[in-house]
């Protein structure tokens, strides 16, 4: 059934409410800074892009660890929804994933903390426009950093070095457009499905949105309810 502006509507009170429940304010509250930049970073780079629902940006700063530094160790988590039904090309993928890398590396490299991953977290309506599938890329900052300053790594350069070094492990990057589930408490070696969650609210006019008011996504971290 085709999804209503009501329907994006409540999708985005859903959502606002469920971001409450879970205290994401607290989440990021230690890196405002870092996010302003790398939201207006995002911005830039991305501006209007046609096959994305909305601009991408830095939804989840998540503390996963203390370093013996004593300092936060991290993982940045940025959702990017597709428009279209069906897998996106991979070379879309990657040049996705890189316009990321380049926005939000360079400002959390110089932060206070140490990095863990990237996690790029992408949402799309299936073949069918009947359900959402949820896949991430995850990225640690040597390979960002390759990307970042070598100029022949380009989109598929990037695609290649990620999958010779996914390991299996979806926990430990590089992790190579994996599927994860939206419910689960732990999606990886962290509670990170907010970003996911929020990835399907924002497609409300697509038939992944369709499928989360139906129950076809679920929750983020802490079993949270989903859209």
């Amino acid at each position: 059934m085709p999804s209503t502006d009501d329907d994006g509507d409540r999708f985005g009170e859903r959502f606002a409410e469920f971001l409450d429940s879970i205290g994401l304010e607290e989440l990021t509250a230690d890196y405002r800074e870092e996010h302003r930049t790398a939201e207006s970073n995002l911005e830039a780079a991305f501006g209007d892009a046609p096959d994305l629902s909305e601009t991408p940006h830095v939804a989840e700063v998540n503390r996963v660890n203390e370093h013996r530094d004593g300092s936060d160790v991290v993982v940045p988590v940025v959702p990017a929804v597709f428009e279209a039904s069906g897998e996106p090309p991979r070379q879309r993928v990657y040049e996705v994933v890189g316009t990321v890398l380049a926005a939000v590396h360079p400002v959390f490299d110089g932060a206070d903390c140490h990095v863990r991953h990237y996690d790029v977290q992408f949402a799309y309506a299936d073949e069918a426009a009947e359900a959402v599938v949820y896949r991430r890329v995850t990225v640690d900052p040597g390979l960002a950093e390759r990307a970042l300053t070598d100029s022949t790594f380009d989109a598929m350069a990037l695609a290649r070095a990620v999958k010779e070094g996914d390991d299996g492990d979806d926990g430990v990057p590089p992790v190579d457009f994996q599927r994860f589930d939206a419910r689960s408490t732990s999606a990886g070696s962290y509670a990170g499905g907010h970003a996911a969650v929020h990835a399907a609210t924002v497609a409300a006019s697509s038939g992944a949105a369709a499928s989360c008011a139906s129950g076809g996504a679920g929750a983020g971290a802490g079993g949270a309810p989903g859209c």
